[in-house]
């Protein structure tokens, strides 16, 4: 079955590594296909992966839409999932089921499951303030 998916004018999307953008009117597209694909919504640039959890979602991200360079990414995530446990015990349930969808090649489901640690981490920030990131923390357009 394929998936559909509605574009607003202006909206861009991430299709196996391509960036797309509806040019026009409210766009329908249908995939057809197995396909890595992102909203524009999902999108988090390099520059804003300024905290541990980002650096985690940019990096499952970046192993998500270029399957093609996966070895380069796979170390790097395994590193900053050992290093954000190391700090933050609390999460270690959410880390493993990370683990365990990248292990089970499930790269869109582990970006979600990502956004939760994302989500952690702000809690964390507003409860205390002085924990902020430099240069801000929320996602921009791409």
């Amino acid at each position: 079955m394929p998936l559909t998916i509605n574009l607003k004018p202006r909206e861009k999307l991430i299709l196996n590594g391509v960036v797309i953008e509806n040019s026009g009117p409210m766009a329908k597209i249908l995939i057809h296909t197995n396909a890595a694909l992102l909203r524009e919504k999902d999108v988090l640039p390099e520059e804003k992966a300024t905290t541990p959890a980002r650096r985690i979602y940019f990096a499952i991200q970046c192993q998500y839409l270029f399957a093609g360079k996966a070895d380069m990414f796979l170390a790097t995530i395994e590193s900053q999932l050992n290093e954000y446990e190391q700090t933050r015990p609390a999460s270690h349930a959410t880390l493993g089921e990370i683990r365990r969808l990248l292990a089970e090649d499930q790269y869109y489901r582990a970006l979600k499951t990502a956004k939760l640690l994302i989500q952690h981490e702000e809690e964390a920030v507003a409860a205390s303030p002085a924990l902020a990131p430099a240069g801000g923390g929320k996602p921009s357009r791409f």
